[in-house]
């Protein structure tokens, strides 16, 4: 894995990193994903977007909560990626999965869940082969 990016914002309890996971973008998340931290996630996430990435892998293993605005971000990046990509949740704990299935995001075919991260390397590996 390189770390293509050393940037970390912290804003209430959130903190991303960025890293590069097979050629594809790993946003790196913990705490809590909330309306006062959602803007910064979502101005990471759009930056990879408007650089042309068309999978965006969200590694959730340390968030603790999300609310509406957290959800409001994951939905917007799915459907800027539906028509030529994906964005994936990594290793999200058992609260968190439960959400991303309550909303509707886990049969999304824009959406994608990974258990972690070796996982989602090579559905990305997978992707670009074809």
């Amino acid at each position: 894995m390189i770390v293509i990016d050393d940037w970390s914002y912290m804003r209430s309890d959130m903190l991303v990193s960025t890293e590069r996971l097979e050629g594809s973008p790993l946003v790196i998340v913990s705490g809590e994903i909330d309306h006062g931290s959602s803007g910064a996630l979502q101005t990471k996430i759009d930056t990879f977007l408007d650089c042309g990435d068309t999978v965006i892998l969200l590694d959730l293993s340390d968030v603790t909560y999300i609310d509406s605005g957290g959800i409001s971000v994951l939905l917007s990046t799915v459907r800027r990626l539906r028509s030529d990509g994906w964005l994936a949740a990594v290793s999200p704990n058992a609260n968190v999965r439960r959400l991303l299935e309550i909303v509707g995001l886990k049969v999304d075919h824009g959406f994608r869940l990974f258990d972690d991260r070796e996982t989602a390397a090579a559905a990305v590996q997978k992707m670009a082969g074809h």
